[in-house]
This record gives structure tokens, C-alpha cells and sequence, in this order.
């Protein structure tokens, strides 16, 4: 019920710290919120302009206390459930929080986001128009993984020509959570797309984080399939296709990839080959 949500926001000095925080929340057995987003200090200086915290007396404090712009991440999200299980996992997400110390933002943030959130999205369409190309690519981690996706993946998105990309943490839990990278660009042309987007693709693979968490994987996603299960688990799909439907009718060219030619698959990970 409405009355029963719990908004919080908090602002936590480096990755690491909030990286931390994070996995102590998910792992405390308090109960976990409804939403759970943590930015990391690219993504954070620029939620915080578009909330219009750059222009209030608030942007000049976080700096005055040690959460410098660059650095700070922003986290976010709120609670739900019955009232005391909501308040109680608000007052835990609280605790952890300070323990890291964060510095809270009350739910002024939160709300701003809220608004946001669904109509962001749009803008997408419209940047195409003015050959701007803004797209997201997410991935399972877990969370001794977390550090290392998180430079490793972005590096090779900062090294793409014409790139701003912003991530965040999402969809947590106890062994892991979701990175979500935005990536913004300027480009026009379909097969270059391809190409800018199988780039990252090869990194998040590479770095040892599944191909997708919640998006579902898709047409373009089919190459990496195979080398993202290994090799014994991607022939129990193609006996299972080739028994149901040997003269493969359903689905051509589908997201399984299995009328891929060899060479056109991708095995990026040492452990899966």
C-alpha cells in the first residue's frame, strides 16, 4: 500500500564503499526493497544534474564534506510490503548505510527519479532523429566479480570513439546483482552499430559476467550463446531442437544460434571453450 513505502536516498563516497554497502543489504537477511539502484560516479553526476541538484546548495555541500563529484555514487530506491516489514528493512538499508558512511538525501531524490523513470526512455526515439544512438546492455555478476566487470567493461566502452556511458547497479541480491551500462554515441549507420555493439558484447563476456539478466538475449546476442553456456549445455538445446524439430522450421535464424556457421561464433571466456 502507498503508506506503507519507504523512500530512501543516499550519497556514498567511491564505488568501492557503496559496492560494499550494497552486498552487506543484500546479505543481511532484513528483508530486501522493492527498488534497489546504486550509480556509480559517472552515472551519479549526471542523475544529479538532471534532478537539478547542481543548481541548489546541496551539490556545493557534498563536496564541503568529502563526497567529491567524480567520485560520490548515488544510491536509491524504496520500500514495500506489509507496514513493520517495510519499516524494517528502511531502518537496516539505514543502518548499513551510515555504517559505510553515506550521507542520506532523504527521499528528495527518490521522488525525482520516480518521475522520470518511465519517460526517460522516449527521449531514445527522438535522439535517433539527430544521429544520437543511446542503448543499454545489462549483465548478471556476481559479487566477487563486481570490480572487475565494472572496469573492465567500461574500459573498453571509454576506448570507443564518440562514447559517454553511465552504469548502474540494479536487481540485487544476496550472491549478486545486475549491471545496467548506458551508452550514448553518435552514428548513423546500421553495421556499424553491429560492430560498436558486438564490442561490448565480447567485453562483458570476456570479463566473466553473464550475457544478459532481465532483457532477454535476442538475434544479436545469438553468436555469444554458445561460448556463454559452454559447449556440453548449448548440445542439450540442439538435441532438444533437432529431436522436435529436425528440419528446423520454427523460429529460422532465431536467438539460439544454432544455424550459426563455427566461425561466426564467440568464445570469449577462459573457462568456456
Amino acid at each position: 500500500m502507498p503508506e506503507n513505502r519507504k523512500r530512501f536516498s543516499f550519497i556514498f563516497k567511491n564505488w568501492k564503499v557503496a559496492q560494499a554497502a550494497a552486498r552487506e543489504m543484500m546479505q543481511c537477511e532484513a528483508g530486501f526493497a522493492s527498488v534497489f539502484r546504486l550509480s556509480d560516479p559517472e552515472e551519479t553526476n549526471l542523475m544529479l544534474r538532471l534532478y537539478n541538484v547542481d543548481d541548489t546548495p546541496l551539490w556545493n555541500l557534498l563536496d564541503v564534506r568529502g563526497y567529491r563529484d567524480m567520485q560520490r555514487c548515488l544510491f536509491l530506491g524504496f520500500t514495500d510490503g506489509e507496514k513493520g516489514y517495510s519499516k524494517n528493512v528502511a531502518k537496516n538499508i539505514k543502518r548499513i548505510a551510515y555504517k559505510y558512511g553515506a550521507m542520506s538525501l532523504t527521499s528528495f531524490v527518490t521522488k525525482s527519479w520516480e518521475k522520470g523513470r518511465f519517460n526517460d526512455p522516449y527521449l531514445r526515439d527522438t535522439l535517433l532523429d539527430f544521429g544520437i544512438i543511446t542503448d543499454t546492455l545489462e549483465c548478471t555478476v556476481n559479487w566477487s566479480n563486481m570490480e572487475k566487470v565494472h572496469r573492465e567493461v567500461r574500459k573498453v566502452c571509454h576506448a570507443l570513439p564518440n562514447t559517454i556511458v553511465t552504469t548502474h547497479m540494479s536487481h540485487c541480491y544476496p550472491q549478486g546483482a545486475n549491471l545496467y551500462f548506458i551508452f550514448i554515441t553518435r552514428m548513423d549507420d546500421a553495421e556499424e552499430f553491429k560492430r560498436y555493439h558486438s564490442t561490448i558484447l565480447d567485453a562483458i563476456q570476456k570479463s566473466g559476467a553473464s550475457m544478459s539478466h532481465h532483457h532477454g538475449i535476442g538475434k544479436m546476442f545469438a553468436p555469444w550463446l554458445e561460448g556463454q553456456l559452454g559447449r556440453t549445455e548449448y548440445g542439450v538445446f540442439r538435441a532438444l531442437k533437432e529431436y522436435f524439430d529436425k528440419d528446423y522450421v520454427m523460429n529460422p535464424g532465431g536467438t539460439l544460434g544454432l544455424d550459426l556457421k563455427e566461425e561466426e561464433k564467440r568464445f570469449l571466456r577462459d573457462d568456456i571453450k
